[in-house]
C-alpha cells in the first residue's frame, strides 16, 4: 500500500505503534527472565506513549496538510510479521522485537525526509527515529548478554 499523502503516513505509523505496543505486551507475558520481562514492559509504554506523540502531531500540526501527496513510501516495505508463539525463547523476541524496531526506524527516517517541508512534524519523525534506534540498542544488549535468559 502506497502511502501517498501526509495523513497515509502518519495514519500508518499510528497503527504500527499500536501494534508495537501490542507485540511488546504479549512479549512481556511470554519470557521467563524478568529482567527482560521488565525491559518489554518498558518498551510497551515507551510505544503507548509514542502513539499518543503521533495522534497529538495529527491533531495540531498538520490540518489542512493531511491531503498534501507526498511519494515514494510503500507500507509494505515497513511491515514485519510479529507474531509471537509459545515455543519462542527470550532471544528469539528479543531478535524479532529488534527487527521491528529497525523497520520502524527506517520509517521514520524516511518519513521525515519526505516531509521535510513541514519542519514540526519532521522533527517528531526524527525524534521517533531516535528513540527507535535507542530501542535497537537496548535490545541488542540483552541479546548479547550471556547466560541471563533463555
Amino acid at each position: 500500500m502506497e502511502l501517498g499523502t501526509v495523513g497515509a503516513v502518519l495514519a500508518f505509523a499510528i497503527k504500527l505503534e499500536g501494534t508495537s505496543a501490542e507485540f511488546y505486551e504479549e512479549a512481556a507475558s511470554l519470557v521467563q527472565d524478568s529482567a527482560v520481562r521488565e525491559d518489554f514492559v518498558s518498551l510497551e509504554e515507551a510505544k503507548r506513549k509514542r502513539k499518543r506523540l503521533l495522534e497529538r502531531s495529527r491533531r495540531e500540526y498538520v490540518n489542512e496538510m493531511l491531503l498534501e501527496p507526498i511519494e515514494g513510501l510503500m507500507g509494505s516495505d515497513y511491515l514485519i510479521e510479529t507474531e509471537l508463539t509459545s515455543d519462542m525463547d527470550s532471544d528469539a523476541v528479543l531478535r524479532l522485537g529488534r527487527a521491528a524496531e529497525e523497520h520502524n526506524q527506517r520509517l521514520y527516517v524516511d518519513a521525515a525526509e519526505k516531509i521535510s517541508h513541514l519542519p514540526q512534524l519532521a522533527r517528531v519523525f526524527r525524534k521517533l527515529s531516535q528513540d527507535s534506534a535507542d530501542h535497537i540498542l537496548r535490545l541488542g544488549s540483552l541479546i548479547d548478554k550471556p547466560g541471563s535468559h533463555g
